[in-house]
């Protein structure tokens, strides 16, 4: 059976300090791409790029402001020029702010926006010229919360269903420059927002049940779990999928379909 080969090419990932970003990078590396760590939080990508390094990898980590389209472009020349011809976008950045509808400030209804939906457009715009070269890939990160309702998630909702949509047109404007874009949907992740949440829960061990018993299979999704299909998405072996929303959710959406 083929492997996949991530070989001779850079895999550019924002969020990439992040639980979920720092796995897809790790296991991009695993798979030979070099990889260009990009994170707002400028310490916890170098820590996940001297991991990358400790393991005979090839890695670098910058600091990027996906809100800032300008530096965004920067970053991604800079990654480009440091480590050789991009292949592969993964847009891992994001913010979770809760409150409802009618309660959530305007200050943390913007940020969520800010980051999970023009961070999105801002890195795909910069990496087009890079991709249309080495004819590369695109993912985009969503989720579940795009296709559910709930109290307070009014915000992280929209910016996923915003994302998603914009996932289809990105694949459809850029099939023909030889470009794929596809998103992967988790579900419930043991890591990341779901840690910040079991934080400052005052029943952290009955949010983490009702989590898992959310899933079909019965558990979260580790964060390896997610970086696997995103990789998967970046190689060869997914030459022929572009403008799909693959659901990485244990059957998450199987028992929430109303």
């Amino acid at each position: 059976m083929k492997h996949i080969d991530l070989n001779g090419g850079l895999v550019m990932v924002t969020g990439g300090g992040g639980a979920i970003g720092s796995a897809i990078a790790m296991e991009s590396a695993q798979a030979g791409a070099a990889v260009a760590v990009c994170d707002i939080n400028e310490c916890a990508a170098k820590k996940v790029a001297d991991a990358i390094q400790r393991k005979g990898g090839k890695a670098t980590a910058f600091r990027i402001d996906v809100r800032d389209r300008n530096d965004v472009d920067a970053v991604t020349a800079q990654a480009v020029e440091q480590l050789g011809p991009l292949h592969g976008l993964v847009t891992a950045a994001g913010v979770l702010r809760t409150g409802g509808i009618t309660t959530q400030g305007e200050e943390d209804w913007s940020s969520v926006m800010a980051v999970n939906v023009d961070g999105t457009m801002h890195a795909v715009r910069a990496a087009i010229p890079y991709l249309e070269n080495s004819k590369g890939a695109i993912v985009t990160l969503g989720s579940v919360s795009a296709f559910i309702g709930s109290n307070d998630g009014g915000a992280y909702t929209t910016s996923k269903g915003a994302v998603l949509s914009f996932t289809y047109a990105a694949a459809g404007e850029l099939a023909s420059r030889g470009i794929r874009v596809n998103n992967v949907a988790p579900g419930w992740v043991n890591g990341g927002f779901t840690h910040q949440a079991l934080a400052i829960s005052d029943h952290p061990d009955q949010l983490r049940d009702q989590a898992k018993q959310l899933h079909a299979l019965g558990r979260m999704a580790e964060p390896t779990d997610v970086a696997n299909a995103v990789v998967w998405l970046l190689s060869d072996q997914a030459s022929f999928v572009t403008g799909s929303m693959l659901l990485v959710d244990g059957g998450f959406m199987i028992q929430h379909k109303s």
